[in-house]
């Protein structure tokens, strides 16, 4: 683990910079990058699912967790993903974004990375790339695979797209179904993993998707597998765990997530720069 101002944190820096410019690193960008930017986390949305079922929210939630929860949803619409799928556009979209003011989103989209893989169903990477006037293709279906255009970067998304309601992976049942990697996009995460390594950012510790997403990536890398992880505070048991498997964790070791977070970006960028 490495730690702000620790003295092995500008040699992994350095480090983490130098594959940047070299074309070797693949970020998989989590929550966390969203929620600098005041859009609801799951316990808003929940509380959308909870209302559009005429059930206390609270009650709701001692029954499931929110995988469970929205499969309990989809249930209850015969099966269907259009409902819920339209609970979380609009929960996304009632927050109004100044995407210009998100520094981290600038240094993103200024350290050129060919690939980035998401698991936000919500489009800020895809507008900040618009802002800076950035070309990118988004990536979700077979189709956007096989159009996806040359020598821009690609915008994985891959927990799907509100666009395409049978791409989202947001209950219990798809996220098992997903540790099979025999989706499309499974397919292609296995080819843009040769040779590379992985950067998590806006994930925590208690992520359910950062635990599936190293199951996945460990699956497919095996012994070669190597990541960097940005955190906000130290973990032993999560170091120990996954630092064993190859995971390289940057701790800032804050107390306000934003400010030191945007201030890693920044120095990240200069560093690639």
């Amino acid at each position: 683990m490495f730690l702000l101002y620790d003295k092995s944190y500008d040699k992994i820096v350095d480090e983490l910079a130098q594959e940047i410019k070299d074309k070797k690193i693949i970020p998989f960008i989590g929550a966390g990058m969203s929620k600098n930017l005041g859009l609801p986390g799951w316990e808003s949305m929940i509380e959308l699912v909870a209302q559009d079922l005429e059930i206390d929210p609270d009650i709701l939630g001692c029954h499931g967790d929110y995988l469970q929860i929205c499969e309990y949803h989809i249930i209850k619409n015969g099966g269907s993903k259009n409902r819920i799928s339209k609970l979380i556009d609009r929960s996304l979209r009632s927050v109004e974004v100044d995407i210009g003011s998100s520094l981290v989103h600038r240094y993103l989209v200024g350290m050129h990375f060919p690939l980035i893989y998401t698991t936000n169903f919500d489009e800020l990477i895809e507008t900040a790339f618009r802002h800076h006037r950035v070309p990118y293709c988004r990536i979700a279906t077979l189709d956007d695979i096989i159009c996806a255009g040359e020598n821009v970067t690609q915008i994985v998304k891959f927990h799907g797209t509100l666009d395409h309601d049978e791409t989202l992976i947001i209950s219990e049942t798809d996220y098992h179904n997903r540790l099979d990697m025999e989706g499309a996009l499974d397919i292609k995460l296995r080819s843009d993993l040769l040779g590379k390594t992985v950067l998590f950012l806006g994930y925590s510790f208690r992520d359910l998707d950062i635990r599936y997403m190293w199951s996945k990536l460990f699956k497919v890398m095996k012994t070669n597998c190597k990541a960097y992880m940005v955190t906000v505070k130290p973990n032993f048991v999560f170091d120990a765990v996954y630092g064993r498997k190859g995971m390289k964790i940057i701790c800032l070791d804050s107390d306000n997530y934003k400010e030191d977070f945007t201030r890693f970006m920044e120095e990240l960028y200069n560093r690639v720069k």
